[in-house]
């Protein structure tokens, strides 16, 4: 098996075919089966890159080099051996780290009781009333006087996902009006809630601007760009 060598364009070198490496790693695999696959892979190029350098040789040089079996055996193993020792080197020289250090840290402290952890709980909440982060909102019975819409029709909305209700003390619902046009929920709502279940980050991310979309979800929905929108809860919130 012959190699055939080409002359770098960058540096002048050889180039080994990746066809007679793998040539030469079959060969090497089928007569020497408990060799390591990594030591498989270094023998391979060393065998191959030599073939090629050979190939660029004239026939007379050839017939020496093949002439003094003994002579070629010591000229490799001398060549692998100053590379072998050269990567040594560069190991040794890349620069350590100082040592890791070890730390256990504070560990966790002491134990509060369940009104201390209240209290303290308490003086980090700060109470903001719905409309403060929500925008106007209203109730079925307003939304009704304002629109004309049903109580029937709203809670149907609000159930097929296409209208947002917002949960204001224990059981009732609210809803931020500005989520409807001419009476009715913003066309693509039903499509976003399916990607966003939970109706209160549902209604965060749709108000809040996102510079990837060119605005907040809401206004763009407004505007028509529905797919879009649903586009960008998909990548996220998948």
């Amino acid at each position: 098996m012959v190699a055939t060598a080409r002359k770098s364009q960058h540096n002048g070198g050889i180039e080994v075919d990746k066809a007679v490496v793998a040539d030469v790693l079959k060969v090497l695999a089928r007569h020497n089966p408990r060799l390591s696959k990594a030591a498989l892979a270094a023998t391979g190029k060393v065998m191959a890159a030599i073939s090629a350098a050979t190939a660029r040789l004239s026939a007379e040089q050839q017939r020496r080099i093949a002439a003094d079996e003994k002579e070629l055996a010591q000229a490799v193993e001398a060549v692998v051996a100053s590379l072998a020792e050269k990567s040594r080197r560069n190991l040794e020289e890349v620069p350590v780290g100082k040592p890791l250090e070890v730390s256990t840290g504070t560990g966790l402290g002491q134990s509060l009781g369940i009104e201390e952890g209240r209290r303290r709980l308490a003086e980090f909440a700060t109470p903001a009333r719905i409309e403060d982060w929500a925008g106007p909102v209203a109730g079925p019975g307003d939304i009704e006087k304002m629109f004309g819409t049903k109580r029937s029709t709203l809670h149907d909305w609000q159930k097929r996902g296409a209208a947002i209700g917002l949960l204001k003390g224990e059981r009732k619902h609210v809803f931020p009006l500005a989520q409807f046009v001419d009476g009715r929920p913003v066309e693509g709502m039903s499509r976003i809630r399916k990607i966003i279940p939970n109706p209160r980050v549902a209604w965060q991310w749709l108000i809040q601007t996102k510079p990837s979309i060119g605005g907040a979800p809401l206004d763009r929905l407004k505007k028509g760009y529905v797919d879009e929108v649903v586009d960008a809860a998909a990548r996220d919130f998948r």
